[in-house]
């Protein structure tokens, strides 16, 4: 052997062949090769172990081994080899391992030792064998980190991630998964997937879709959407996108699936769709569409109901706001449709409005149309979002309660005629009797050669007594006439004097006194003359049946005006003996009446005339006994 070791024969023997085969081994060797005795000093130290360490061989042939070692193993080293020689336990020897050996220049490199004892020595010498492993631990560093990335990745995916073998079994399964199913890996990796995680009832289909999946070959992934069943047993819809996975070869191995759980997503849909179809319905039983519209030129939409109201096919698609007001709103409602509509754009933001549209096949429908317009996105366009109601049965049924609630209450001004009547026959018989006796004067004074002046005096008697008669009837005339009903500006003060002459007359066969007590500066009124003289008219009639209930009341009937917190009120003061307590609440239900003849539709439709009119009717204790009944009428602005 040359300098580069020891010699492990005899030195005085001759160099034979065997140990140049071994020499030639030793430096052709690519790993170090160490031979040590039993004290840990170096033998031989070849040239791969020259290059690994950096010590030139007789530089280290005599040192320690633990030369080549960083602390704590340096110190221990010593210790070791005696701890062997005294019980023969190995640790090391004849056991490959990972150890981290350290060059001249003090840098530090893994790799791998053998040892071993070489067999006959005596006393103990042993060989070591070094591999340096510092590229392959730094390629299996490379493959951790690159490893420990995909796990990264597939836990941060928020979709479950799952490979299947051939046989359905799992071989991955990522975090997500893992909390989507509530098992832990180690529960499902291995598994049957089919048996383990999908209901009982579709276990059969699903195999089927993994084995098309296998032979379906590569290309798009396919897509499904199926149940799974959780630790805890509950049912999730997993929308399942899958691809075949192959080997070297191309052979289909498995399956590779990511599953993103849609259940409340499709259950929220479900609902979105049950509320839609809800929403429709509703707007079909209201007769009530929406809308919404971008102006000047963006989308605009219209529910299905929209399109019903307006008599249009849904195929040619909403018009905007402009088409809409020239092509479908009455030709008499255009001009206050487009002012409407610009006020809200331009003023209020807020449409409200109530006009007729008229439909291809020449109806008309009356609509209630309410929005709001509010900024669009990119600040320059405007959305507006609002609703169309057909209200045309309303107004149909509108109208038939009006002219209703109009034969009703003529029909009340008939009745209060009649209970009047008396006092009306004896208003015109009057006049009657003195135009008969008149006449009869006049023709004995015609006969008896009289005086023409005298004559003169009692034609002139004769004609206001007509005219007197004649204006009696013509007030009760208009009074009772089935009329419409209309409203204009009133003095109020002036209507109470004109209904005096069909009042009065029923006080008077009564034996009492219609006094007026009428404030001069109370403000004209809206109102229809006619249903405001039914009022007073029931209410004096009712004043009059009071004060005949109580024989020792004053027998005055007095009609008032006044303007009270900016009303107009009139009042109907008695002093009869006063509302009974029990019978207060129900005094203007219909058909109440404490009359044994009555209707008890009086009070009821004077009632709904004055709130017709915007005012209120009612009544209270009047001081020192009997009833006050009062009615309040708005004023016209500016009066």
């Amino acid at each position: 052997m040359d300098s580069r070791s020891h010699p492990s024969v005899p030195a005085e023997a001759p160099t034979d062949r065997a140990t140049l085969e071994l020499r030639a081994v030793l430096d052709a060797a690519v790993d170090a090769v160490i031979v040590i005795d039993r004290h840990g000093r170096i033998e031989t130290f070849n040239r791969s172990a020259e290059r690994l360490f950096g010590y030139p061989v007789d530089e280290i042939l005599g040192h320690n081994v633990s030369a080549l070692m960083p602390e704590p193993h340096r110190s221990e080293h010593d210790r070791y080899l005696q701890q062997y020689a005294a019980t023969g336990q190995a640790r090391i020897i004849g056991v490959g391992r990972e150890i981290v050996a350290m060059r001249r220049d003090g840098t530090l490199f893994p790799a791998m030792l053998s040892v071993g004892e070489i067999a006959g020595s005596v006393p103990a010498r042993f060989v070591g064998i070094l591999h340096d492993i510092t590229l392959r631990r730094a390629a299996d560093d490379e493959l951790r980190r690159e490893r420990d990335r995909a796990q990264l990745y597939l836990d941060l995916a928020e979709v479950m991630l799952l490979a299947l073998d051939a046989d359905g079994r799992i071989s991955l399964i990522n975090r997500k998964g893992c909390e989507i199913l509530g098992y832990s890996e180690a529960e499902l990796v291995g598994r049957d997937w089919f048996e383990q995680c999908v209901p009982q009832d579709q276990r059969a289909a699903g195999r089927a879709g993994l084995r098309a999946a296998l032979t379906g070959g590569s290309g798009s992934p396919r897509y499904a959407e199926d149940p799974v069943v959780t630790r805890a047993g509950e049912s999730k819809l997993i929308a399942w996108r899958t691809t075949p996975v192959g080997d070297d070869s191309g052979r289909p191995v498995g399956v590779l699936r990511s599953g993103e759980d849609v259940t409340e997503r499709r259950r929220a849909e479900q609902e979105l769709q049950k509320s839609e179809a809800l929403l429709k319905a509703a707007q079909a039983i209201a007769n009530l569409g929406t809308y919404e519209v971008q102006t000047p030129d963006g989308p605009s939409h219209w529910s299905e109901q929209v399109y019903r109201i307006v008599g249009r096919d849904p195929a040619e698609g909403p018009v905007s706001p402009a088409e809409f007001g020239q092509q479908l709103v009455h030709a008499d409602d255009r001009e206050q449709f487009a002012r409407e509509f610009q006020r809200a754009i331009h003023e209020t933001g807020r449409f409200d409005l109530e006009y007729r549209l008229v439909r291809r096949d020449g109806t008309t429908r009356h609509v209630h149309s309410r929005a709001q317009i509010q900024p669009g996105i990119d600040g320059r366009s405007l959305v507006i979002t609002g609703t169309i109601h057909d209200i045309t049965d309303r107004k149909l049924a509108d109208e038939e309660t009006r002219q209703g609630q109009e034969r009703l209450t003529h029909v009340a001004r008939v009745s209060i005629m009649g209970e009047m009547a008396t006092g009306l026959a004896h208003e015109i018989n009057q006049p009657l009797t003195a135009i008969a006796t008149y006449a009869q004067g006049a023709l004995r004074m015609l006969t008896a050669d009289h005086d023409p002046a005298e004559i003169r005096d009692a034609l002139a008697q004769i004609t206001a007594q007509a005219l007197r008669a004649g204006e009696v009837i013509r007030r009760l005339r208009a009074f009772v006439k089935n009329r419409a009903a209309r409203t204009e500006s009133v003095d109020i003060n002036r209507l109470i004097e004109d209904l005096r002459l069909l009042a009065e007359p029923d006080a008077r066969v009564n034996d009492m006194r219609l006094t007026l007590d009428l404030t001069p500066t109370v403000p004209p009124v809206a109102v229809d003359p006619v249903q405001i003289q039914q009022v007073l008219l029931n209410l004096v009639r009712n004043a009059i049946d009071a004060t005949l209930e109580a024989p020792a009341a004053p027998r005055e009937i007095l009609v008032r005006t006044s303007v009270r917190a900016e009303e107009v009120e009139v009042e109907v003061v008695d002093r009869g003996s006063g509302v009974d307590p029990a019978v207060a609440d129900h005094l203007f239900n219909p058909f109440f009446t404490t009359k044994a003849a009555g209707t008890g539709l009086g009070l009821a439709i004077s009632r709904s005339i004055i709130r017709a009119h915007r005012g209120k009717l009612g009544h209270r204790p009047t001081p020192g006994g009997g009833t006050t009944f009062y009615f309040t009428l708005p004023p016209l602005p500016g009066g």
